[in-house]
């Protein structure tokens, strides 16, 4: 029987190569972040909290955990699917769309993302022209979801708004703020984990 498979080929050097991944996409993970201390409430209701909590500050941008608790379980409401951007076939309702899970970043100097931006266009050779927030990996249960974040680039000293909104779970529109410069200083205190 040990003729069944056929003996694995010698993998192609080449195949064995990583692509590199473009820096306003994920966190470089050859990087040891610094740490802005956040504890921040962006969003409450008496349904539902959307909170910041932690901020790993890298060269080139931000990574953040944001924290979703539900008080009680909402007949018909996935809240994986919601803080995971939703399954597609929302993409049609219009409802959904308004009343959705909504969060971004304004820079000092007036440029925003969110996490409802559409996708960057050109594929990943392409370098955006402006901020950009991406989704990134986490889980939970029907009542307590984290995920994690990208905000590419490292914003810049001076005021940083963050603004939350999820209509559909009595959220409306909250702005809270932190200093950009703790973000570009715990940057500078970044160090790259091999030399």
């Amino acid at each position: 029987m040990s003729d069944f498979f056929p003996e694995a080929d010698e993998p192609d050097e080449s195949e064995l190569e990583e692509s590199p991944q473009p820096v306003w996409l994920n966190p470089p993970e050859d990087v040891l972040p610094g740490v802005v201390p956040v504890e921040l409430i962006l969003g409450r209701s008496e349904q539902a909290v959307v909170m910041l909590t932690g901020i790993r500050a890298f060269p080139m941008g931000l990574a953040m955990n944001l924290a979703v608790r539900t008080r009680a379980l909402v007949r018909g409401f996935n809240l994986n699917d919601e803080v995971f951007d939703g399954p597609y076939r929302h993409d049609l309702d219009s409802d959904w769309r308004r009343d959705r899970f909504k969060w971004g970043l304004e820079f000092a100097d007036g440029r925003r993302a969110t996490n409802v931006d559409p996708w960057v266009d050109g594929g990943l050779e392409r370098v955006p022209d402006h901020p950009v927030l991406s989704g990134g990996g986490g889980g939970g249960s029907d009542r307590s979801v984290d995920r994690d974040y990208w905000l590419w680039p490292l914003p810049p000293a001076g005021p940083l708004k963050i603004v939350c909104q999820w209509l559909k779970l009595d959220i409306e529109p909250t702005t809270t703020e932190i200093d950009g410069a703790l973000a570009v200083a715990a940057a500078a205190r970044s160090q790259p984990v091999w030399s």
